[in-house]
Formats: structure tokens, C-alpha cells, sequence
């Protein structure tokens, strides 16, 4: 993905973020800031004011990403909390959350739609829909009546 361009002042090859996606050139950028020895390439020639006013703003994006992990890590924590709370609820009704889950199951089967209708002759099976497979070719509509699977549950 990315592109090559020949530097004429240098005779080196180097690479051309412009086609790459936003992704792509975030993952250049921190694969080039991960080493010192690039930073140190990267800068060479930055005044030091101009890097301190960038490592202000990163400073900056640092603890705003602080604050956001540990909400986020309060957030779960508080459910967990929630959770074994409910767990401890239950086992002093004396409900087990494998109780639970077979009424989810059975719930989800209640609602479930019944398999449309099919029709098997000899092993095969049809949906009705689409091209008929051979067995049901040259069947009329009649003929294939007999052949018709009523759907279940359990289908």
C-alpha cells in the first residue's frame, strides 16, 4: 500500500504515506516514535521550543486517556460488584443460574420461527424454493403433495 518515491538530493528510497489509510499511518507513526534513535531523526532539526509545546499537548492526550481508562476500569468494577450481588441474591432463593439458563432456552425456542416447508423423496431434501433437485423434476404439483414434510419444532 504504500508508495515509493526516489529522493534526487539523497539517492534513497523513501516511503509515501499519502495513499495509506488513516489506520495504516497511525501505525507508521507510532512504529517510528516506539524507537529513540528515530525520534531522535524525527526532531533533528525541530527547535526545542516546538517540542516542548508538542510533548505539553501529549502530556496533555496522556492523562485525558488516564482518566478515560480508569472510568472505564470503575465502570467494571461496579458491575462486577453488581453482579456478584445478584449471584449471592440468587443462591439464597435458591436459584441456579443453570436454572437460568434452561428458561432462556426455552424461551428462545417458543419464539423461534418454524422451518418453512420442505419435501424429501428419497434421501433428498427441498425448500420449495429455487431450482428443483432431481428426484423432485417432472413431479407435478399434485405428485409432490406426497412428498411434503410438515415443519416442527425440533426441524
Amino acid at each position: 500500500m504504500t508508495s515509493f518515491e526516489f529522493n534526487k538530493d539523497s539517492d534513497k528510497q523513501t516511503k509515501s504515506v499519502d495513499g495509506l489509510t488513516v489506520n495504516d499511518r497511525r501505525d507508521v507513526v507510532l512504529s517510528e516514535l516506539k524507537r529513540k534513535s528515530k525520534i531522535r531523526t524525527i526532531f533533528k532539526e525541530c527547535p526545542s521550543s516546538e517540542m516542548e509545546e508538542m510533548l505539553v499537548r501529549l502530556k496533555s492526550v496522556y492523562e485525558e486517556k488516564l482518566a478515560e481508562e480508569a472510568l472505564h476500569k470503575e465502570k467494571q468494577e461496579k458491575l462486577q460488584r453488581k453482579a456478584q450481588n445478584i449471584l449471592m441474591e440468587m443462591e439464597e432463593q435458591g436459584i441456579d443460574v443453570e436454572l437460568l439458563r434452561e428458561m432462556q432456552l426455552k424461551q428462545q425456542s417458543l419464539t423461534a420461527e418454524l422451518p418453512k416447508v420442505k419435501y424429501i423423496k428419497d434421501g433428498a431434501t427441498w425448500s420449495g424454493l429455487g431450482r428443483r433437485p432431481t428426484p423432485f423434476k417432472g413431479l407435478s404439483d399434485f405428485e409432490l403433495e406426497k412428498y411434503r414434510k410438515y415443519p416442527t419444532l425440533k426441524d
